[in-house]
């Protein structure tokens, strides 16, 4: 990507700071043509491939698409979120940053929500389900049949389109507005944006927790936790604040750009970051405790099934990873303002995340014994996230890279932190 001139001056006089035309396109391109074969593999995979049941690949597919998906998804929505508590806070010092995050939340539509096509097709026509429930065979089960007014194929498919609207709607919204802003210097729309996010952070915090009920916690219709959403929006929280961090560092390459992405930026950046480690390895543990002090079995058959045999070690692994290591790195003061040292866990937590769902989803879906990763996991995984990253390049390269005439331009330029 060609260099650009990010001179504080020229932000405050109202002119925008506008990569060069063509910058990232080759990227761009790279990762959504490899994206794209890799999804038409693991559809044809998925769609055609026997249903053994000693060897369901095309099972197999699906639930490793679906990582993929959640994964992507996951990180959009934490950005949507974002973008949300950062109007209704009115967070003056977030505002050269917040365009970036804008860029991840506007991926939900259309990506995420196409995304999302396959999956809803595969209820109705894969060989393999990747709901348990879905199975005919089920019908006789008494948890199932209590469940059955929710846990039903027409309602899951309206839950999850009126999921993806809720969302849709807020971050196109926001999206606007904020891109708007930037050509009518219109000081109203902020306002509108702030009052937006009060309500949408009420939807957001409803359509999340259920869309986690949906996806994820019933895959295992048997098991349930009230802490499940929570621990969805924690997870996608933290990975989504490495992506942006990641994304900050690299346009700090360009001339200048460091003047405005500074290190007092970076670092309240990486002391939220380091926050929803905490907060993240806090739900885990309370939703395991209390599983596990109430003793029920319908609770501890799930954790059972990853405290045992072979996915024992990846547990261990993700409590390791993903809270210990990177809680003792980011506690010092100097470690969350260092670009070399932020970037490093950045991409720590981002594959720590992807562990975090594969450790969810995977062993619902079964097949090969244990944990095993196979050659259809990569390139199922593969396809939703090198597409996403792909668009979202091209999105980041697209315009702006700050907002132009948003009222709080001078505070964040201003912005020193004192802890």
């Amino acid at each position: 990507m060609s260099q650009v001139s990010a001179q504080p001056s020229k932000l405050l006089s109202g002119k925008p700071i506008i990569p060069a035309q063509g910058s990232g396109r080759t990227l761009s391109l790279a990762l959504m043509v490899v994206g794209a074969v890799c999804l038409l593999a693991t559809l044809v995979v998925a769609f055609t491939a026997s249903k053994d049941a000693a060897l369901p690949v095309s099972k197999i597919a699906l639930g490793a698409y679906h990582v993929g998906f959640l994964f992507v998804t996951g990180i959009s929505l934490g950005a949507l979120a974002f973008v949300m508590i950062l109007h209704q806070v009115n967070a003056g010092w977030s505002a050269l940053l917040r365009r970036q995050v804008e860029h991840v939340m506007s991926m939900l539509f259309p990506l995420c929500a196409i995304l999302f096509v396959p999956i809803l097709i595969s209820v109705f026509v894969a060989p393999g389900k990747l709901w348990h429930w879905m199975d005919p065979a089920v019908a006789g089960d008494l948890i199932y049949q209590e469940k059955q007014a929710f846990l039903n194929i027409p309602f899951f498919t309206v839950r999850s389109i009126a999921y993806f609207g809720v969302w849709s709607l807020l971050a196109m919204a926001l999206y606007r507005w904020s891109l708007r802003q930037d050509s009518t210097a219109d000081r109203w729309l902020t306002a509108k944006a702030r009052k937006l996010s009060a309500i949408g952070l009420l939807l957001y915090a409803f359509s999340t927790a259920f869309a986690a009920f949906d996806w994820m916690m019933a895959l295992d219709y048997h098991w349930f936790s009230t802490m499940f959403g929570v621990y969805f929006f924690a997870g996608n929280f933290g990975a989504m604040l490495s992506t942006v961090i990641l994304i900050l560092l690299a346009l700090r390459k360009f001339a200048s750009f460091d003047q405005v992405i500074t290190n007092e930026h970076l670092h309240d950046m990486g002391k939220l970051l380091f926050g929803f480690v905490v907060f993240w390895a806090y739900i885990g543990f309370s939703q395991y405790f209390l599983i596990w002090y109430a003793n029920i079995p319908e609770e501890t058959a799930w954790f059972l099934k990853r405290r045992t045999e072979d996915w024992y070690p990846y547990s261990i692994a993700l409590a390791s990873c993903r809270f210990v290591i990177p809680f003792i790195i980011l506690m010092p003061r100097p470690f969350r303002r260092s670009p070399l040292v932020l970037s490093l866990m950045c991409v720590w937590l981002l594959g720590c995340h992807m562990l975090d769902v594969f450790w969810m989803v995977r062993p619902e879906v079964g097949g090969y014994p244990g944990p095993t990763f196979t050659w259809v996991d990569g390139l199922a995984i593969a396809g939703p996230v090198l597409l996403w990253a792909g668009l979202l390049v091209r999105k980041i390269t697209g315009g702006p890279l700050t907002p132009t005439n948003d009222p709080r331009l001078a505070e964040s330029l201003r912005h020193k932190n004192y802890i």
